[in-house]
């Protein structure tokens, strides 16, 4: 009967793009395999995080794979009620501003090498029907880094949780511990900012 169970496990985890819960079942009932396939799904997402924190290829690797030991160590005390990646996202959230905290004389980078193109929420001056250069867009961007870097923390983790990762804003909020109403209040403040600090970039 046992082995039966097993193949029947076997089978199960065969099978591509497994729901979240089966896997996080099955890995609490102790079968590695299952886990290494929610690591597979959520590698990339998880060292994204970490090198936004770290900077560095190699330090960026190290602290994924401490997330991984982190939620490996606490999965059994994960409950099904809760969506396993906003877990995951909040436990990645948490060890990279420890690994801030290890090396205070370091910035604190939260922003992507790229945001999206989104003229809802910067109302860029030039319009879809305009030619942009490599160059120019290649400014663009560096103006919109310099600028989520002088967003406080909470704001900028909230705009790229929002605005990269696009996720719903009570997720967001599960991951930081926040309110909702606190996250909207957060995301609207940092458009505000950036509108100002982009306003060469922006329309009136």
């Amino acid at each position: 009967m046992k082995e039966q169970i097993s193949n029947s496990v076997k089978m199960e985890l065969s099978m591509p793009d497994k729901p979240d819960q089966i896997l996080v079942e099955q890995s609490q009932a102790g079968y590695s395999e299952a886990f290494g396939l929610l690591a597979k799904k959520y590698q990339r997402k998880v060292y994204e995080i970490a090198y936004r924190f770290t900077q560095n290829v190699d330090e960026a690797s190290d602290l994924s794979q401490e997330v991984f030991i982190k939620v490996y160590r606490a999965l059994p005390n994960f409950e099904s009620s809760s969506k396993f990646y906003t877990w995951l996202y909040r436990i990645a959230y948490n060890a990279g501003i420890d690994y801030t905290r290890r090396r205070k004389n370091r910035p604190e980078h939260l922003f992507p090498d790229e945001f999206p193109n989104d003229h809802q929420l910067l109302h860029p001056r030039v319009t879809d029907d305009q030619v942009v250069s490599t160059t120019e867009a290649s400014e663009i961007q560096d103006q919109i880094k310099q600028a989520v870097e002088k967003l406080p923390l909470r704001q900028r983790q909230v705009f790229v949780l929002r605005y990269y990762q696009d996720l719903p804003l009570r997720e967001i909020g599960d991951i930081l511990g926040l309110r909702i109403g606190t996250v909207k209040a957060q995301l609207f403040n940092s458009i505000r900012k950036l509108r100002q600090l982009l306003a060469d970039y922006v329309q009136a």
